[in-house]
């Protein structure tokens, strides 16, 4: 499949225009939950209950202080968004475990889109989230670089587009098992998604939601025409000390598609991530957690709550 965006504009056109890139499907999903790839907040995480609650999380500043600029990079080129949606998720709870840690060292490298996109089981464009949490559950992820059997240094969608009909080669899925996942968790309230923010967890979600290119004068998005899209939460902030309700930092992955917010406190919440957009709770909770189609990536058995950042201090941060 050759790629068929250049340009943001063409991406977002395309969700406009009935783009399927989020394909929920139910008995897929109700699988995955019943053979515990994943697993219920209240089930598995229920010791977080409450802690989020009246706090902020800023887990793309972990992110950035890795790499930097990465919102804005590596813009879709077909309708693989499921998998960038999972990798940004992905990142964040990995960024947010090294800054913890001050081991930047580990960070290595940016990880790789096309092995969780070719294992979507289909030669056309669009993935179920369910399909991705396994593949990511049973092997894992790679990162961008060249490897003796395909090269991930530059994103490539055909790379993806190609497996789709025939399955990930083993040898890249042997490759994964080598950087496995650990536990995905799913949220049903806003109230559990933020508990999973604030111990340092990134979220991604498949919904039929979309905004206009720029906010209203509260500095938070305004819906618009739907997309059946696959995007990451990378961060909230319930403090109501910027915005008057709480709100949810979405990260799309069609680059510079849209205006900063118009309310953005650089001291509070540092760099605009490119192509992000603050969502109003009540918004979040019905299009995002209530598709039912939402997961937290977790590193470690058992969830245990992250002691986060100070993400008040800005130079402790990004120093």
């Amino acid at each position: 499949m050759s790629n068929m965006f250049q340009t943001p504009a063409q991406i977002r056109s395309a969700y406009e225009n009935g783009l399927p890139g989020w394909r929920f499907n139910q008995d897929s999903m109700d699988v995955l939950m019943a053979d515990r790839k994943a697993t219920l907040f209240a089930e598995s995480a229920s010791h977080l209950s409450g802690v989020g609650k009246g706090r902020m999380a800023l887990l793309w500043r972990s992110r950035e202080k890795y790499d930097p600029g990465a919102f804005g990079q590596e813009a879709q080129t077909t309708g693989d968004c499921t998998s960038h949606g999972s990798r940004n998720a992905r990142e964040v709870t990995r960024s947010v475990e090294i800054h913890i840690k001050h081991e930047p060292e580990e960070f290595f490298l940016r990880t790789a889109t096309e092995p969780t996109y070719g294992a979507r089981g289909h030669g056309g464009q669009g993935m179920d989230p369910a399909r991705a949490t396994r593949f990511e559950t049973d092997f894992g992820f790679l990162f961008r670089q060249k490897y003796p059997f395909v090269d991930l240094s530059r994103y490539d969608s055909r790379i993806g587009s190609r497996w789709g009909s025939r399955g990930v080669p083993e040898e890249v899925k042997e490759e994964c098992r080598h950087h496995n996942v650990g536990q995905w968790v799913a949220p049903r309230t806003a109230d559990e998604a933020k508990d999973l923010l604030y111990s340092g967890y990134g979220l991604h979600s498949g919904q039929n939601f979309g905004v206009r290119s720029s906010s209203d004068s509260r500095g938070i998005a305004v819906p618009g025409r739907r997309w059946s899209h696959d995007m990451a939460t990378v961060g909230y902030d319930d403090t109501l000390d910027v915005y008057p309700v709480c709100v949810f930092l979405i990260a799309n992955s069609w680059g510079r598609w849209n205006q900063r917010p118009k309310v953005w406190p650089e001291d509070r919440y540092g760099p605009w991530p490119q192509g992000s957009f603050w969502l109003a709770e009540d918004v979040y909770a019905r299009y995002f957690v209530g598709s039912h189609s939402i997961f937290a990536y977790c590193d470690i058995k058992g969830v245990p709550q992250k002691a986060l950042p100070d993400y008040g201090q800005l130079d402790n941060i990004l120093g």
